[in-house]
C-alpha cells in the first residue's frame, strides 16, 4: 500500500464540493498503488520570478517511487474545455456554471520546476538527474478524437475512462523510459531522494514558543497586578504628610514613587524626586519624561543646587532607594520640604545602612508602611531572593516562570561562558539586546566583557546611557533600583558571599535569570539551591545548554 500524505483526508476536504475530483483521485491512487510509492496531496510552493516578484502555487498531487521517478499531477474537475481563439481554459461544474481556470499543464509543469528547486536544497537529494514528469487528470472529461489537446499530447492527460479503467497504466506511462536502459540518463530518486521529498513537503512543522514571547507573557501577568497594588499603596501614603515606605526588591517602590511624583506635579505642586544613583535618576527621567513642576535629581545635584541657593522649597519631596542615603543628608532633604508639604521616603530594609525602618521613621517623625507583594520577579526568581532577604514577609504574585540557570565555572572561564550565553539569548533565542543586562562585580569585569562582546559584533551600553538596541553591561552596585527582562549575573566568590550584592543582582531579573561563576558553598550558591535552579555545568566545564 502506498504511503499517503495525509494518511486520511480530513472531513472538511471530503465535504467541500470543489474538491470532489481531488478526493476521487486521492482514493484511486491509494487503491492502485502498492508498496514503495508515496503520494503527497495538496503541496504548496512559493518562489521568486525572474523579475523579482513573488509567485506561489500548489501541486495537487506529487507521486513518487524510489525506482521509477516523481510525477507532478494537476486535477481539474467538471467539463474542461479550451478555446483556441482566446487561449482560455474553462470548467463547467455539475450545476452548469462555467468557471475560468488556469492552463492545467502549465500548472503541473510550474509545480515540478518550483518543487525541484526545494528538493535540491536538501543534502539527501541525488546528484544524478532524477526522472521528473508532469501530467493532468480530468475525471469528468473525455477527449474528442485522438488529436492534440490544446496543443498538448494526449499522453499527458488521464481522462474519465482512463481514470476508471487504465489509471495504473497511465501512471506507469508517464514515468516510462523513452530510451533503452543502457543509455538512460535519468534515474529514480532512490531512498535518499524520497527522504528529501518527505523532509521538504511532508515534514511536521516543529514550531515552539519563542523565549521572548514566554518572558513577555510572564511580565504581562505581573503587570496586570501592578495597578491595583500601586493604587492601594498610594491611597495609604496620601493619608499622611510624612511616610516611610518599606519593601523588598520588586515590590514596586520606584514605580509608586514615580507615580506619586507625576500626580503631584499634575496637581501643580512643586515636586522633587531624588535618589543617590545617577543611573536610577536617568531611568526615572526617561520613564516620566518632561513634566512641569517636577525635578528629578541625584543627591549630588541636590547638594550642589542647595549650595548655590537654587533649590526649593518643594510642596512634595520623594526619595527613592533611601537606604543609600547617609544619615547626615536627611537635614538637607527635610530642608527641601515647604511648610505644609509632604515627604515620601522609599526604603529597602535588605539593603539598609540602618538596622530597621523604625530608625528612619523616628528620625523623620514619619508613618511607616510595608509593601509586601513582589510584582517584578517571577515566582522562581523570587524564591532565590528569599534566602538573601531580611525584612517584612513578601509574597510573589507573578507568573511561575522558568528555573534560574546556574553555570558553575572558574573565574578564568566565566567571561567565555557569559559570551556563550549572551550569544544564545540574542542570536539563538531572539531576545532584543536591550532586554538583556549583564551584571558583574566590578568595573574591570565590565571592561573585559564589553571588549569581548564588541569584538563579537554586539553593541553594548551601560545603565546610565542605555543606548537603544544595545546590551547593558554594568556592575551590580550601579544597577540598584533598576531592572531588566533578562539578567546574566557573573559573580566572583567575594560577590557571591556578599548577601546584599547577591540579593541586588538576582532581584534585577524580571523573567529570566542566568548566574555564572564559582558558587559552591557561597551565600548566593546556597540561595540558588534553596530556591531551586537548573545546574547545567560543573566547575570549569563549558555548557552547551540553552537558557530555560
Amino acid at each position: 500500500m502506498a504511503v499517503m500524505w495525509p494518511r486520511m483526508l480530513p472531513p472538511w476536504v471530503r465535504q467541500d464540493p470543489r474538491r470532489k475530483a481531488e478526493c476521487e483521485v486521492y482514493d484511486k491512487l491509494e487503491l492502485v498503488l502498492g508498496d514503495g510509492w508515496s503520494v503527497y496531496y495538496s503541496r504548496p510552493w512559493w518562489g521568486i520570478n525572474a523579475r523579482g516578484g513573488e509567485i506561489d502555487g500548489e501541486a495537487d498531487f506529487v507521486v513518487a517511487n524510489a525506482d521509477s521517478g516523481v510525477l507532478f499531477i494537476e486535477v481539474k474537475g467538471g467539463l474542461v474545455r479550451h478555446d483556441p481563439m482566446t487561449g482560455r481554459w474553462t470548467s463547467r461544474d455539475r450545476l452548469g456554471i462555467t468557471h475560468y481556470i488556469k492552463d492545467p499543464v502549465q500548472q503541473a509543469m510550474k509545480s515540478k520546476h518550483e518543487l525541484l528547486k526545494k528538493f535540491r536544497v536538501n543534502p539527501a537529494w541525488p546528484a544524478d538527474r532524477v526522472r521528473l514528469r508532469h501530467g493532468v487528470i480530468l475525471p469528468d472529461s473525455e477527449p474528442e478524437g485522438n488529436g492534440l489537446v490544446a496543443g498538448y499530447e494526449q499522453a499527458l492527460f488521464c481522462f474519465s475512462t482512463g481514470l476508471r479503467d487504465r489509471f495504473l497504466t497511465w501512471l506507469s506511462g508517464r514515468l516510462t523510459i523513452y530510451t533503452d536502459r543502457e543509455h538512460d540518463t535519468e534515474r529514480g530518486p532512490g531512498t535518499n531522494g524520497i527522504t528529501a521529498i518527505d523532509e521538504t513537503i511532508a515534514a511536521p512543522a516543529r514550531l515552539k514558543v519563542a523565549l521572548h514571547r514566554q518572558l513577555e507573557s510572564d511580565i504581562a501577568k505581573q503587570d496586570m497586578l501592578l495597578t491595583g497594588a500601586q493604587l492601594q499603596a498610594i491611597l495609604f501614603i496620601d493619608a499622611h504628610s510624612r511616610v516611610v515606605v518599606e519593601g523588598g526588591a520588586g515590590t514596586g517602590k520606584t514605580l509608586v514613587a514615580a507615580e506619586l511624583a507625576v500626580r503631584y506635579a499634575r496637581e501643580r505642586r512643586s515636586t522633587l524626586l531624588c535618589c543617590l544613583s545617577e543611573a536610577l535618576a536617568w531611568s526615572l527621567k526617561s520613564r516620566i519624561g518632561n513634566q512641569s513642576n517636577l525635578n528629578v535629581m541625584t543627591l549630588a545635584e541636590v547638594r550642589s543646587a542647595a549650595f548655590q541657593n537654587r533649590l526649593g522649597p518643594f510642596s512634595a519631596v520623594i526619595v527613592d532607594e533611601a537606604q543609600d542615603v547617609d544619615w547626615m543628608e536627611w537635614d538637607l532633604l527635610e530642608g527641601c520640604v515647604r511648610k505644609g508639604g509632604v515627604l515620601r521616603v522609599f526604603f529597602d530594609s535588605n539593603q539598609a545602612v540602618y538596622r530597621a525602618r523604625n530608625d528612619l521613621e523616628t528620625r523623620l517623625q514619619a508613618e511607616g508602611v510595608s509593601l509586601q507583594l513582589n510584582l517584578r520577579n517571577t515566582k522562581r526568581i523570587a524564591a532565590v531572593t528569599e534566602p538573601l532577604y531580611r525584612g517584612p514577609l513578601i509574597q510573589c504574585a507573578g507568573a511561575e516562570g522558568g528555573l534560574p540557570l546556574v553555570i558553575e565555572v572558574s573565574a578564568e572561564d566565566g567571561i567565555n561562558q557569559v559570551l556563550t550565553i549572551v550569544r544564545e539569548l540574542v542570536s539563538g533565542q531572539s531576545l532584543a539586546p536591550g532586554d538583556v543586562a549583564v551584571l558583574v562585580p566590578d568595573a574591570t569585569a565590565v571592561e573585559k566583557i564589553r571588549s569581548e562582546l564588541s569584538r563579537a559584533g554586539l553593541k553594548t551600553t551601560d545603565a546610565l546611557t542605555r543606548t537603544p538596541g544595545a546590551l547593558i553591561i554594568e556592575t551590580v552596585a550601579r544597577f540598584k533600583g533598576l531592572e531588566s527582562l533578562a539578567v546574566v549575573l557573573f559573580v566572583d566568590r567575594m560577590c557571591a558571599n556578599n548577601a546584599e550584592l547577591a540579593y541586588v543582582g538576582v532581584s534585577r531579573a524580571r523573567a529570566l535569570l542566568v548566574v555564572i561563576g564559582m558558587l559552591a558553598q557561597t551565600k548566593l550558591g546556597n540561595a540558588l539551591v534553596t530556591g531551586g535552579s537548573e545546574q547545567v555545568a560543573g566547575s570549569g566545564e563549558q555548557s552547551n545548554s540553552e537558557p530555560p
